[in-house]
């Protein structure tokens, strides 16, 4: 297990065992399973492509299978000379210099092998200047064991803006880990949505550095879990410049046997007055059986700064069950009016119709169905 916790961590051994105390029984399990590379030219099913398949992002698709960049299923052509892509020994840059009104879409997929299998890819990218939307999708079939591992660095310069989609959904037999390395320059704004779905191990790991004067985070996110699917998010915001500001929200949601960890941590460093740090976590279960843990942290160094963190873990607010029960509504289709309801804000920043109704489809799908009851 040590050597998964270095492979994925950063800092001292004390500090890669607590920020794994709550999946240390997950990644026990898989230390102790043997992985062989995975088959990086592997054929995709029709099934599968479909599901990323989408008419918006045509010519402005990248798809990496089992951590290599595929020239067989990427679309690339229709970016023009604002977008560069290139590709070195199963790692990937994207450059971005202008304006990009339509969004460009980035699909990990994870394909099993025979027996357990395990890759690893690193990406950049760079918004010079300008603004642009990205799409991050990740996605895999069910079947021998796969492990994962993404690590990301992003670099908004002075000015610009990006905007990134990210839906995580996998079958129950894929492990994935992201690390997501975010500096902002000055004025620079880091639009974020994240909806985690399923896997037998999601972890999510979000450094965001906003490193030059009044540049700003908006966060959001949420895990939908069922079954033993197992969701860990770690938040580490830092404040270095003055005037920047973060706006975190994130949302949970755990059935069955499921478990969701969040960890939300802020700091204002010295010198960087004027900044404005907000976190909200709510989190709903479901099930007697499932398991939230959530942990906000707030270290403020600086003066003249104005900060709110909060979270909570509770159930279904009968009340506003019992409301909807007494419109004639039936008891398994108002618990899943209101779960809905409650997962919509993290939803309602994301741009674009289409990307919002696909977003909110999944989310329905892993809800509980009103057959349940």
């Amino acid at each position: 297990m040590s050597a998964l916790l270095e492979e994925f961590s950063r800092g001292d051994a004390r500090a890669r065992e607590e920020a794994w105390r709550y999946s240390k029984m997950v990644l026990r399990s898989l230390a102790q399973q043997e992985f062989v590379a995975a088959d990086a030219h592997a054929e995709l099913p029709d099934t599968l492509r479909a599901q990323f398949d989408w008419a918006q992002t045509r010519g402005r698709r990248v798809v990496v299978v089992n951590g290599v960049v595929s020239e067989h299923y990427s679309d690339f052509a229709d970016v023009g000379a604002m977008v560069t892509v290139g590709e070195t020994g199963g790692s990937y840059a994207v450059r971005i210099d202008g304006k990009i009104d339509e969004p460009v879409q980035v699909v990990y997929v994870s394909l099993p092998s025979a027996q357990p299998s395990r890759w690893q890819t690193s990406t950049s990218m760079i918004v010079v200047n300008g603004s642009a939307r990205m799409i991050e999708q990740h996605l895999g079939i069910d079947g021998a064991g796969v492990l994962g591992s993404v690590h990301r660095r992003i670099d908004v310069g002075e000015g610009a803006r990006l905007e990134l989609v990210s839906l995580c959904d996998l079958p129950e037999s894929v492990a994935l880990y992201r690390l997501l390395d975010v500096h902002l320059a000055a004025k620079a704004t880091f639009a974020a949505t994240h909806v985690l779905l399923g896997g037998r191990l999601q972890r999510l790991d979000i450094q965001v550095d906003l490193a030059g004067e009044q540049a700003r985070l908006e966060s959001r996110g949420v895990f939908a879990l069922r079954g033993r699917a197992h969701a860990d998010t770690q938040l580490d915001i830092r404040h270095t410049a003055r005037d920047t500001a973060c706006d975190v929200v994130w949302r949970g949601v755990a059935d069955q046997r499921a478990r969701g960890i969040f960890h939300g941590a802020i700091t204002v460093a010295k010198g960087a007055d004027g900044s404005d740090a907000k976190l909200s976590n709510k989190n709903l279960l479901l099930s007697p059986n499932a398991e939230i843990d959530t942990q906000p942290v707030l270290e403020i160094y600086a003066d003249e700064v104005k900060a709110a963190h909060g979270a909570t873990v509770g159930q279904i607010d009968e009340r506003a069950l019992f409301y909807l029960r007494s419109r004639g509504i039936p008891l398994a289709e108002a618990r899943r009016m209101l779960v809905t309801a409650f997962c919509a804000e993290v939803l309602a920043g994301v741009a674009g119709a289409g990307m919002r109704e696909i977003l909110a489809q999944r989310l329905q799908a892993v809800l509980p169905s009103a057959a349940e009851g």
